[in-house]
């Protein structure tokens, strides 16, 4: 017979609790990419961890805290794309985990340049 009450540990790394988070601020119109976060002591010594450069994950045993740094688009808007990044990342990371969100800091480290979609038009003559 099963032991229908055996109950174990759910453990979710910081680096997949990331990539949750960067494939949900990348859905979000205005976003460009991704911007670094500033170099610290964790980030230094994680070699393989390429979101954990881009989203710092803050686990506690009843909560997530993130924060992102993004790039956006020349034409968005920064308070309507943070607030929609805000929204998305929250419910992706609560529906895939399970956890509570309880904070989604947003730093925007750039903005990227039109010129590459501009270049490929020539200027109209008056």
């Amino acid at each position: 017979m099963a032991d229908n009450n055996f109950t174990g540990d759910l453990v979710i790394s910081e680096d997949v609790i990331a990539t949750i988070a960067i494939n949900a601020a990348k859905d979000v119109e205005g976003v460009a990419g991704l911007g670094n976060r500033p170099m610290d002591f964790y980030t230094s010594f994680k070699v393989n961890a390429e979101n954990i450069k881009h989203v710092k994950v803050d686990l506690t045993d009843y909560s997530i805290k993130l924060h992102m740094f993004l790039i956006l688009k020349a034409s968005a808007k920064i308070q309507d794309v943070s607030i929609n990044v805000q929204n998305a990342v929250k419910a992706a990371v609560q529906n895939m985990t399970g956890r509570v969100v309880t904070k989604v800091d947003i730093t925007i480290s750039g903005i990227a340049s039109d010129l590459e979609d501009n270049s490929s038009t020539e200027p109209s003559e008056l």
